[in-house]
């Protein structure tokens, strides 16, 4: 049986970027884009394939962060949320919708992880780990280029 807060978790991760997508339109597609591994993420859990969806939940979220850390846009995205939290205003191209993807995103790694160790008896870092390693490096490389050609 599937673990319903991880596709709980990677529901609102999707919602949550999507919103950040139609908040700033020019930007639609490369949120699409970012959105795409999430998407995955809660159809593998839906039809029922938990070490891929487990093991993508723990991997896609790192491999995110490290992009957004690398490229610059980590530390804007949670000043950008925290001044939300303050009631502060926001510049014209950010919203607080990516610092609650971010969130979001950590809550599913977690869960997955939980998940992972409850209900699969395969070994972590196994043919699975390593399949999903290179879809979350993949993913990642794809979105860190389109991030550097985009701004």
């Amino acid at each position: 049986m599937s673990d319903r807060g991880v596709f709980v978790a990677a529901f609102i991760t999707v919602v949550l970027i999507i919103a950040g997508a139609f908040v700033l339109p020019q930007f639609f597609y490369f949120e699409l884009a970012k959105a795409s591994i999430f998407v995955a993420i809660g159809i593998l859990v839906f039809f029922g394939e938990d070490r891929y969806s487990y093991m993508l939940g723990i991997l896609a979220p790192i491999f995110w962060f490290l992009v957004e850390f690398v490229v610059g846009a980590l530390p804007r995205d949670f000043v950008v949320l925290f001044n939300y939290l303050r009631m502060k205003t926001a510049p014209a191209l950010d919203t607080p919708l990516h610092g609650f993807a971010l969130v979001a995103a950590v809550l599913l790694a977690v869960l997955s992880y939980r998940a992972w160790k409850k209900e699969v008896s395969e070994r972590f870092v196994g043919k699975t780990f390593w399949t999903c390693l290179a879809v979350s490096l993949a993913y990642a490389i794809v979105v860190g280029l389109w991030y550097r050609a985009a701004f």
